[in-house]
Protein backbone atom coordinates (compact mmCIF):
# COMPACT_ATOMS: atom_id res chain seq x y z
CA UNK A 1 0.00 0.00 0.00
CA UNK A 2 2.56 2.46 0.80
CA UNK A 3 4.33 1.84 -2.07
CA UNK A 4 1.83 3.31 -4.09
CA UNK A 5 2.68 6.64 -2.44
CA UNK A 6 4.17 8.95 -5.30
CA UNK A 7 3.51 12.68 -3.80
CA UNK A 8 5.22 14.53 -0.96
CA UNK A 9 1.57 14.64 0.97
CA UNK A 10 1.29 10.59 0.35
CA UNK A 11 4.55 9.62 1.65
CA UNK A 12 4.16 12.46 4.49
CA UNK A 13 1.11 10.37 5.89
CA UNK A 14 2.68 7.02 5.53
CA UNK A 15 5.52 8.41 7.89
CA UNK A 16 2.81 9.94 10.64
CA UNK A 17 1.35 6.55 10.65
CA UNK A 18 -1.82 7.80 8.84
CA UNK A 19 -1.88 4.10 6.66
CA UNK A 20 -3.28 0.92 8.52
CA UNK A 21 0.24 -1.13 7.98
CA UNK A 22 1.68 -3.58 9.97
CA UNK A 23 4.98 -2.69 12.08
CA UNK A 24 7.61 -4.71 9.65
CA UNK A 25 5.67 -2.97 6.61
CA UNK A 26 5.62 1.01 8.70
CA UNK A 27 9.41 -0.10 9.22
CA UNK A 28 10.11 -0.98 5.62
CA UNK A 29 8.38 2.29 4.22
CA UNK A 30 10.23 4.36 6.54
CA UNK A 31 14.06 2.54 5.24
CA UNK A 32 12.94 3.26 1.78
CA UNK A 33 11.96 7.09 2.49
CA UNK A 34 14.58 7.86 4.24
CA UNK A 35 16.64 8.17 0.63
CA UNK A 36 13.97 10.13 -0.53
CA UNK A 37 14.57 13.04 -3.01
CA UNK A 38 12.14 14.95 -1.39
CA UNK A 39 14.15 16.82 1.40
CA UNK A 40 11.06 17.17 3.70
CA UNK A 41 9.87 13.31 3.04
CA UNK A 42 13.53 12.24 4.09
CA UNK A 43 14.14 14.21 7.29
CA UNK A 44 10.42 12.89 8.59
CA UNK A 45 11.44 9.50 7.95
CA UNK A 46 14.96 9.92 9.33
CA UNK A 47 13.53 11.43 12.60
CA UNK A 48 11.03 8.61 13.19
CA UNK A 49 13.98 6.25 12.13
CA UNK A 50 15.68 8.18 15.23
CA UNK A 51 13.49 6.25 17.75
CA UNK A 52 14.39 2.81 16.31
CA UNK A 53 15.99 -0.15 18.15
CA UNK A 54 19.07 -0.92 15.44
CA UNK A 55 18.00 -5.07 15.05
CA UNK A 56 14.72 -3.87 14.13
CA UNK A 57 16.06 -1.42 12.00
CA UNK A 58 18.24 -4.78 10.35
CA UNK A 59 15.79 -7.16 9.76
CA UNK A 60 14.99 -4.68 7.23
CA UNK A 61 17.89 -4.44 5.48
CA UNK A 62 17.78 -6.15 2.50
CA UNK A 63 19.06 -5.60 -1.39
CA UNK A 64 15.87 -3.94 -2.27
CA UNK A 65 16.34 -0.73 -0.32
CA UNK A 66 17.65 1.89 -2.60
CA UNK A 67 21.10 3.26 -2.75
CA UNK A 68 20.19 6.47 -1.18
CA UNK A 69 18.72 4.63 1.59
CA UNK A 70 22.03 2.74 2.35
CA UNK A 71 23.72 6.25 2.50
CA UNK A 72 21.59 7.60 4.64
CA UNK A 73 21.46 4.48 7.15
CA UNK A 74 25.39 4.49 7.14
CA UNK A 75 24.91 7.87 8.28
CA UNK A 76 22.82 6.65 11.42
CA UNK A 77 25.16 3.69 12.37
CA UNK A 78 27.95 6.31 12.24
CA UNK A 79 26.02 8.54 15.02
CA UNK A 80 24.87 5.42 16.87
CA UNK A 81 28.26 4.05 16.53
CA UNK A 82 26.50 0.78 15.84
CA UNK A 83 28.91 -1.35 13.83
CA UNK A 84 26.60 -4.17 13.28
CA UNK A 85 24.36 -1.77 10.84
CA UNK A 86 27.71 -1.34 8.90
CA UNK A 87 27.61 -5.34 8.07
CA UNK A 88 24.03 -5.21 6.91
CA UNK A 89 24.29 -2.57 4.62
CA UNK A 90 27.60 -4.59 3.60
CA UNK A 91 25.39 -7.38 2.36
CA UNK A 92 23.24 -4.96 0.33
CA UNK A 93 25.68 -4.51 -2.48
CA UNK A 94 25.19 -1.00 -2.58
CA UNK A 95 27.16 0.59 0.33
CA UNK A 96 30.45 2.54 -1.14
CA UNK A 97 33.61 2.88 0.78
CA UNK A 98 33.33 6.90 0.62
CA UNK A 99 30.35 6.88 2.53
CA UNK A 100 32.17 5.21 5.28
CA UNK A 101 35.20 7.22 5.17
CA UNK A 102 33.25 10.56 5.77
CA UNK A 103 30.59 9.34 7.93
CA UNK A 104 32.14 7.13 10.01
CA UNK A 105 34.57 9.34 11.46
CA UNK A 106 34.00 8.18 15.04
CA UNK A 107 37.04 7.77 17.60
CA UNK A 108 35.18 4.73 19.04
CA UNK A 109 37.39 1.87 19.30
CA UNK A 110 35.02 -1.33 19.75
CA UNK A 111 33.18 0.15 16.81
CA UNK A 112 36.21 0.02 14.73
CA UNK A 113 38.02 -2.89 16.41
CA UNK A 114 34.38 -4.78 14.97
CA UNK A 115 34.70 -3.68 11.92
CA UNK A 116 38.59 -4.44 11.25
CA UNK A 117 38.09 -7.90 12.77
CA UNK A 118 35.21 -8.88 9.91
CA UNK A 119 36.40 -10.15 7.27
CA UNK A 120 33.78 -9.05 4.67
CA UNK A 121 34.22 -5.68 5.85
CA UNK A 122 38.33 -5.84 5.76
CA UNK A 123 37.90 -7.12 1.94
CA UNK A 124 35.51 -4.46 0.91
CA UNK A 125 38.19 -1.75 2.16
CA UNK A 126 40.80 -3.22 -0.16
CA UNK A 127 40.71 -0.71 -3.35
CA UNK A 128 41.24 2.41 -0.66
CA UNK A 129 43.29 0.83 2.40
CA UNK A 130 45.23 3.48 2.19
CA UNK A 131 42.38 5.59 3.13
CA UNK A 132 41.13 3.27 6.00
CA UNK A 133 45.04 3.21 7.14
CA UNK A 134 45.40 6.95 7.62
CA UNK A 135 41.67 7.07 8.98
CA UNK A 136 42.91 4.14 12.05
CA UNK A 137 46.14 5.09 12.28
CA UNK A 138 44.75 8.24 13.78
CA UNK A 139 42.62 6.56 16.09
CA UNK A 140 45.01 3.70 17.64
CA UNK A 141 47.92 1.77 17.38
CA UNK A 142 45.96 -1.07 18.00
CA UNK A 143 43.34 -0.57 15.66
CA UNK A 144 45.94 -0.26 12.74
CA UNK A 145 48.01 -2.90 13.52
CA UNK A 146 44.31 -5.26 13.47
CA UNK A 147 43.76 -3.94 10.17
CA UNK A 148 46.97 -4.68 9.10
CA UNK A 149 47.17 -8.43 10.58
CA UNK A 150 43.61 -8.63 8.76
CA UNK A 151 45.14 -7.32 5.56
CA UNK A 152 47.37 -10.16 5.23
CA UNK A 153 45.11 -12.58 4.67
CA UNK A 154 44.20 -10.84 1.66
CA UNK A 155 48.11 -10.83 0.56
CA UNK A 156 47.48 -12.56 -2.71
CA UNK A 157 44.12 -10.29 -3.91
CA UNK A 158 45.94 -7.17 -3.22
CA UNK A 159 48.85 -8.55 -5.09
CA UNK A 160 46.45 -9.47 -8.32
CA UNK A 161 44.66 -5.90 -7.82
CA UNK A 162 47.76 -4.21 -7.85
CA UNK A 163 48.82 -6.01 -11.02
CA UNK A 164 45.58 -5.45 -12.38
CA UNK A 165 45.57 -2.10 -12.17
CA UNK A 166 49.20 -1.80 -13.27
CA UNK A 167 47.79 -3.54 -16.66
CA UNK A 168 45.76 -1.06 -17.04
CA UNK A 169 47.95 1.75 -16.42
CA UNK A 170 49.71 0.63 -18.91
CA UNK A 171 46.69 0.24 -21.45
CA UNK A 172 45.91 3.54 -21.37
CA UNK A 173 49.39 5.29 -21.78
CA UNK A 174 49.38 3.21 -24.85
CA UNK A 175 45.71 4.55 -26.44
CA UNK A 176 46.11 6.60 -28.86
CA UNK A 177 45.36 10.64 -28.77
CA UNK A 178 41.71 11.02 -29.74
CA UNK A 179 40.86 7.43 -30.00
CA UNK A 180 37.99 6.38 -27.53
CA UNK A 181 39.45 4.64 -25.15
CA UNK A 182 37.31 0.76 -24.18
CA UNK A 183 36.97 -0.49 -21.16
CA UNK A 184 39.63 -3.47 -20.61
CA UNK A 185 36.91 -6.35 -19.23
CA UNK A 186 40.36 -8.51 -17.88
CA UNK A 187 40.63 -5.45 -15.54
CA UNK A 188 38.07 -6.06 -12.85
CA UNK A 189 38.06 -5.47 -9.12
CA UNK A 190 35.60 -8.12 -8.07
CA UNK A 191 34.66 -5.97 -4.88
CA UNK A 192 33.06 -3.19 -7.46
CA UNK A 193 31.68 -6.14 -9.57
CA UNK A 194 27.36 -5.39 -9.14
CA UNK A 195 25.66 -8.65 -10.66
CA UNK A 196 22.16 -7.93 -11.53
CA UNK A 197 20.22 -10.59 -9.57
CA UNK A 198 16.60 -10.59 -10.84
CA UNK A 199 13.78 -10.47 -8.11
CA UNK A 200 12.89 -13.87 -8.18
CA UNK A 201 16.84 -14.62 -6.25
CA UNK A 202 16.88 -12.20 -3.67
CA UNK A 203 12.80 -11.34 -2.89
CA UNK A 204 11.36 -12.98 0.38
CA UNK A 205 8.17 -12.52 -1.63
CA UNK A 206 9.46 -14.36 -4.50
CA UNK A 207 6.27 -17.63 -4.01
CA UNK A 208 3.49 -15.31 -2.72
CA UNK A 209 0.15 -15.85 -4.51
CA UNK A 210 1.55 -18.58 -6.63
CA UNK A 211 -0.22 -22.21 -6.73
CA UNK A 212 1.49 -24.82 -6.23
CA UNK A 213 2.48 -25.90 -9.56
CA UNK A 214 3.69 -22.02 -10.03
CA UNK A 215 6.03 -22.62 -6.76
CA UNK A 216 7.52 -25.61 -8.37
CA UNK A 217 8.43 -23.66 -11.21
CA UNK A 218 9.68 -20.65 -9.65
CA UNK A 219 12.01 -23.51 -8.01
CA UNK A 220 13.34 -24.86 -10.80
CA UNK A 221 13.69 -21.71 -12.14
CA UNK A 222 16.10 -20.42 -9.14
CA UNK A 223 17.90 -23.84 -9.42
CA UNK A 224 18.47 -23.46 -12.93
CA UNK A 225 19.48 -20.09 -12.65
CA UNK A 226 22.10 -20.89 -9.79
CA UNK A 227 23.26 -24.10 -11.93
CA UNK A 228 24.27 -21.36 -14.50
CA UNK A 229 26.37 -19.16 -12.27
CA UNK A 230 29.87 -19.48 -11.47
CA UNK A 231 31.99 -19.61 -8.43
CA UNK A 232 31.62 -15.59 -7.36
CA UNK A 233 28.43 -14.99 -8.59
CA UNK A 234 26.87 -17.96 -6.47
CA UNK A 235 29.10 -16.32 -3.37
CA UNK A 236 27.26 -12.54 -4.05
CA UNK A 237 23.72 -14.59 -4.18
CA UNK A 238 24.48 -16.70 -1.19
CA UNK A 239 25.08 -13.70 0.95
CA UNK A 240 22.26 -11.41 -1.05
CA UNK A 241 19.79 -14.65 -1.74
CA UNK A 242 16.50 -15.67 -0.12
CA UNK A 243 15.23 -18.42 1.39
CA UNK A 244 14.88 -20.48 -1.56
CA UNK A 245 18.75 -20.10 -2.74
CA UNK A 246 20.06 -20.33 1.14
CA UNK A 247 18.44 -23.68 0.99
CA UNK A 248 19.98 -24.57 -2.15
CA UNK A 249 23.36 -23.13 -1.73
CA UNK A 250 23.78 -24.56 1.62
CA UNK A 251 24.17 -27.42 0.14
CA UNK A 252 27.07 -26.80 -2.16
CA UNK A 253 30.55 -28.59 -1.21
CA UNK A 254 32.34 -25.40 -1.54
CA UNK A 255 33.04 -24.20 1.70
CA UNK A 256 33.47 -20.24 0.29
CA UNK A 257 29.57 -20.44 -0.45
CA UNK A 258 27.99 -22.26 2.76
CA UNK A 259 29.99 -19.51 4.92
CA UNK A 260 28.69 -16.98 2.42
CA UNK A 261 24.84 -18.54 2.94
CA UNK A 262 25.59 -18.38 6.76
CA UNK A 263 26.75 -15.16 6.51
CA UNK A 264 23.30 -13.74 5.07
CA UNK A 265 22.10 -10.92 6.96
CA UNK A 266 18.26 -12.33 6.50
CA UNK A 267 19.35 -15.82 7.76
CA UNK A 268 16.62 -16.50 10.55
CA UNK A 269 17.84 -18.68 13.53
CA UNK A 270 14.27 -21.26 12.24
CA UNK A 271 17.25 -21.70 8.92
CA UNK A 272 20.37 -21.94 11.35
CA UNK A 273 18.67 -24.46 13.61
CA UNK A 274 17.87 -26.32 10.22
CA UNK A 275 21.07 -26.08 8.84
CA UNK A 276 22.65 -27.11 12.33
CA UNK A 277 20.46 -30.05 12.74
CA UNK A 278 20.73 -31.67 9.88
CA UNK A 279 23.29 -34.60 9.70
CA UNK A 280 23.57 -33.92 5.63
CA UNK A 281 25.04 -30.61 6.59
CA UNK A 282 28.56 -30.01 5.77
CA UNK A 283 30.93 -30.41 9.03
CA UNK A 284 32.27 -26.46 7.59
CA UNK A 285 28.84 -25.52 8.29
CA UNK A 286 27.96 -27.12 11.80
CA UNK A 287 31.43 -25.89 12.90
CA UNK A 288 31.01 -22.64 12.05
CA UNK A 289 27.34 -21.93 13.81
CA UNK A 290 28.73 -24.15 16.88
CA UNK A 291 31.51 -21.31 17.14
CA UNK A 292 29.40 -18.20 16.30
CA UNK A 293 28.20 -16.58 18.50
CA UNK A 294 25.66 -14.52 16.92
CA UNK A 295 24.77 -17.89 15.05
CA UNK A 296 24.70 -20.11 18.03
CA UNK A 297 22.94 -17.58 20.45
CA UNK A 298 19.54 -19.24 20.13
CA UNK A 299 18.46 -22.47 22.37
CA UNK A 300 16.83 -24.11 19.00
CA UNK A 301 20.26 -23.87 17.48
CA UNK A 302 22.11 -25.17 20.08
CA UNK A 303 19.58 -28.38 20.78
CA UNK A 304 20.17 -28.63 17.34
CA UNK A 305 23.86 -29.12 17.15
CA UNK A 306 23.43 -31.27 20.28
CA UNK A 307 21.54 -33.85 18.31
CA UNK A 308 23.32 -33.77 15.15
CA UNK A 309 25.92 -36.60 15.53
CA UNK A 310 28.24 -34.58 13.17
CA UNK A 311 28.96 -32.11 15.67
CA UNK A 312 32.33 -32.48 17.31
CA UNK A 313 32.15 -34.19 20.50
CA UNK A 314 34.00 -31.25 22.67
CA UNK A 315 31.58 -29.07 21.05
CA UNK A 316 28.41 -31.23 22.23
CA UNK A 317 29.50 -31.53 25.30
CA UNK A 318 29.58 -27.46 26.27
CA UNK A 319 26.38 -27.31 24.50
CA UNK A 320 24.65 -29.98 26.74
CA UNK A 321 25.01 -27.86 29.90
CA UNK A 322 22.91 -25.22 28.56
CA UNK A 323 20.04 -27.63 27.40
CA UNK A 324 16.70 -27.68 29.65
CA UNK A 325 15.59 -30.72 31.48
CA UNK A 326 13.06 -32.33 29.09
CA UNK A 327 15.22 -32.00 26.20
CA UNK A 328 17.83 -33.55 28.19
CA UNK A 329 15.75 -36.40 28.85
CA UNK A 330 14.88 -37.24 24.89
CA UNK A 331 18.28 -36.76 24.23
CA UNK A 332 19.20 -39.33 26.92
CA UNK A 333 17.22 -41.80 24.68
CA UNK A 334 17.75 -40.80 21.75
CA UNK A 335 19.37 -43.44 19.19
CA UNK A 336 20.81 -40.21 16.79
CA UNK A 337 23.83 -39.35 19.38
CA UNK A 338 26.72 -41.15 20.40
CA UNK A 339 26.81 -43.13 23.80
CA UNK A 340 28.89 -40.39 25.55
CA UNK A 341 26.27 -37.44 24.62
CA UNK A 342 23.14 -40.02 25.70
CA UNK A 343 25.46 -41.24 28.79
CA UNK A 344 26.57 -37.67 29.81
CA UNK A 345 22.89 -36.32 29.24
CA UNK A 346 21.36 -39.07 31.38
CA UNK A 347 23.60 -38.70 34.48
CA UNK A 348 22.56 -34.86 34.68
CA UNK A 349 18.71 -36.04 34.55
CA UNK A 350 19.52 -37.92 38.08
Amino acid sequence: MWRQATSTPQKLAVINGLLPLTASEFLKALIFFCGDEDEAVQKAAIEKLRFTQSNEIKKIISPEIPENSVRTLTKLAGERRDSSIIISLLMTGKLQRNWVLEFLATNDRTFWTTLVTHKDFVEFTLPQKEDFKSLLSAISDVLISLYEEQLSYFAEKIAEMEAAEQEYKLDETQTEEGEEEEKDENVVELEDTIFDFPDFLTSETAFDGLSADDMLEQRKTIAEALRDMNVGQKIKVAMLGNLEVRKILIKDPRKQIVMAVLGNARITDKEVASIAGDPSSSLDAISYIASNKALSKSYAVKLALVNNPKTPMKTALMLLETIRMNDLKNIAKSRNVSNVIKQRAAKKIK
